[in-house]
């Protein structure tokens, strides 16, 4: 939270402080005894004395009115600043935007009209039993249930929308807005509170690019790259471990297993599979071409590459 200033100096503050002022003189100078004449035979006039008595209730009346004004300010400003300080730091989920809209179902036309036409061969208005019966023979059993089967409307397709977002429930047209805030502490407040918002989000901005230009290592395969979005993107491919000597056996009767399961399907008569271990430097899930080097060793194919082994 920003630093907050609980008695700021506003207008709202200084037009009461001006007013509670103008009271306190009226009644000061309402108390003050009359002014005797200085004019020899002048008399004192009967009505400055109630003058004085309405000016000390016009005084009172409004420096009750000063107080009754601060206290419903200070209210004010109060739930202002606990309305800011509950929000601040809070964020709503705000629906991504439509991609694509929705698509509502409609009907099929031409399908209704099949299967309409389906329906007045099975039962046929008066008078034309004998076309409905003909129309029946000349139909194979599996066209009337394709018939029957088609689909009479199209499916409906829910719209798309892009990934809803976390937002700050503080915002900038909250400062316009009359019915958020009631006081000018309250608005100088919500301000401060935008400012330093503003500032955290460009931290957090910085430091998601200063972490996505940083390069790190990432186990096992020590590939390079960059942590951004929190995802990893890779830079330089690693090279994976070579696998131990009974990784590779266990690899290979799998590999074995699998051929086992797969010549079930094969007729009876078929030969078994005999396991045979690769050759180091084959990886696993080669397969033997026929072919031999000028040496003699065989050489096996994966995904279009050719291995001999060591």
């Amino acid at each position: 939270m920003p630093d907050i200033n609980l008695s700021p100096f506003t207008a709202e503050q200084a037009a009461m402080d001006r007013r509670r002022k103008m009271a306190e003189a009226m009644q000061q100078q309402a108390i003050l005894p009359i002014d005797m004449p200085t004019v020899p035979g002048a008399k004192v006039s009967h009505i400055q004395g109630l003058a004085k008595l309405l000016q000390g209730y016009i005084a009172g009346r409004k420096l009750d009115r000063a107080e009754k004004e601060q206290k419903e300010y200070e209210a004010n400003t109060m739930a202002d600043f606990a309305k800011i300080y509950g929000l601040a730091g809070q964020k709503e989920t705000v629906p991504g935007a439509v991609i694509t809209p929705a698509v509502p179902s409609a009907p099929i036309p031409e399908n209704l009209e099949r299967q309409a036409e389906l329906a007045r061969l099975n039962q046929p208005e008066a008078g034309f039993e004998a076309q409905a019966a003909i129309g029946r023979n000349l139909m194979r059993p599996q066209d009337a249930q394709q018939i029957q089967n088609l689909p009479t409307s199209t499916a409906a397709v829910p719209e798309v929308r892009a990934p809803d977002q976390q937002v700050p429930m503080l915002k900038a047209e909250m400062l316009t807005d009359p019915k958020f805030t009631k006081t000018s502490a309250g608005r100088m407040m919500l301000a401060q509170a935008l400012m330093q918002q503003r500032a955290q989000e460009q931290a957090a901005a910085q430091a998601e690019l200063a972490a996505s230009r940083q390069l790190q290592a990432f186990n096992p395969e020590q590939n390079v790259g960059t942590f951004s979005g929190g995802k990893f993107n890779t830079i330089i491919q690693g090279q994976p471990k070579p696998m131990t000597e009974a990784q590779q056996l266990e690899a290979e009767l799998k590999q074995y297993a699998s051929e086992v399961e797969a010549a079930k399907a094969e007729d009876e008569g078929r030969k078994p599979i005999k396991f045979e271990r690769l050759p180091k430097g084959v990886p696993v899930g080669a397969k033997r071409t026929g072919g031999k080097t000028p040496n003699g060793k065989d050489v096996f194919e994966l995904n279009g590459k050719k291995y001999v082994g060591d």
